[in-house]
């Protein structure tokens, strides 16, 4: 009989919500021992396995290898150490993000330019990706839209604007963290992303969610008659209007409560 401090591989399993072939090979790579064999050579395993297992899945979230988890495990256990690692992975996964959407808007304008002429215009092609490749450009249109449109960037600007990129892509991935948890919205959580919205929308003297949020129609927008069809794509545009509504409600509740 096993004893009930113990959980068997099958119980482990269940219990952080994976299979027991995914634990086997961590016990094959020496990345997850049992803490104690029962009868017939069962592994039996304690709730510091059930912690490794855990820190196991959340290192390789982040992006380390099986290797590197092995060879750092007794680092990462400091919380200090996994914050770094985190800021580290924080600021890699920021500049693919601006590069995908660098690589967005290019694919769009290249849509938009092929949409018109019976025959492409590989010449026009170049220059439109060339044109698109322009960093200035890229970061002075996710952020500078107000009421008198896009106005000559300075190096400076770009640096700010850089800067707001950032803080923008944080708030947008907190808030729409902060939607799934379903609290109020004078919940301290949602009180902080009024907050940081409004210390936003007045440091670029803009107007609304919509106008502010970088993942938005204004980007080079692909619009669904480029294939025939009306409205824009709707995943996007459902994902963009909920983060501003959410933003708008959230904002709304803030200034009435002060």
């Amino acid at each position: 009989m096993t004893d009930p401090a113990y959980l068997t591989v099958g119980d482990l399993a269940r219990r952080v919500g994976v299979t027991v072939r995914t634990i086997q090979y961590y016990d094959q790579q020496g990345l997850l021992s049992p803490s104690a064999k029962g009868p017939q050579n069962q592994r039996l395993y304690t709730e510091e396995n059930v912690q490794d297992l855990y820190r196991i899945l959340t290192l390789k979230y982040l992006g380390l290898s099986l290797s590197e988890i092995k060879s750092d495990a007794g680092l990462f256990r400091d919380a200090s150490a996994f914050h770094a690692l985190a800021d580290r992975k924080m600021d890699d996964i920021e500049k693919d993000f601006q590069d995908l959407f660098k690589r967005l808007t290019t694919m769009r304008a290249l849509l938009e330019a092929s949409n018109e002429p019976d025959e492409v215009d590989w010449a026009t092609m170049a220059a439109t990706i060339e044109r698109s490749q322009d960093d200035s450009q890229f970061f002075w249109r996710l952020t500078c839209i107000n009421e008198s449109g896009l106005t000559e960037a300075t190096d400076e600007d770009i640096a700010l604007r850089g800067q707001s990129v950032s803080k923008w892509h944080e708030l947008i991935a907190d808030t729409i963290r902060q939607m799934s948890e379903g609290e109020p919205l004078d919940s301290p959580g949602n009180r902080d992303l009024a907050r940081r919205y409004l210390e936003l929308d007045e440091s670029q003297q803009t107007l609304s969610a919509n106008q502010n949020f970088i993942l938005m129609e204004n980007i080079s927008p692909h619009h669904g008659r480029a294939h025939g069809h009306h409205g824009e794509d709707g995943s996007f545009d459902e994902l963009r209007q909920s983060v501003c509504d959410h933003l708008d409600a959230v904002v709304a509740s803030y200034q009435q409560t002060g």
